[in-house]
């Protein structure tokens, strides 16, 4: 009767905007228990965003139309 609770939207929309997207989320094995007597875990968080094309420097595109 446990009930998982994540909320990894506002991370998300923040870092969004950059181009990062969640590729994948590990758990840990830390376990804390509050006073309440709720648990909680870390957990990994692993983002990537796609690489932008360089742009060609003007000197080499210079050389190579000589």
């Amino acid at each position: 009767g446990a009930e998982v609770q994540t909320d990894y939207v506002p991370l998300l929309n923040s870092l969004a905007v950059y181009g990062w997207q969640l590729t994948c989320v590990l758990p840990t094995p830390i376990v804390k228990t509050n006073r309440e007597g709720n648990l909680s875990t870390k957990q990994i968080v692993f983002l990537q965003r796609p690489s932008l094309p360089q742009k060609a420097k003007k000197k080499e595109s210079k050389v190579s139309n000589l």
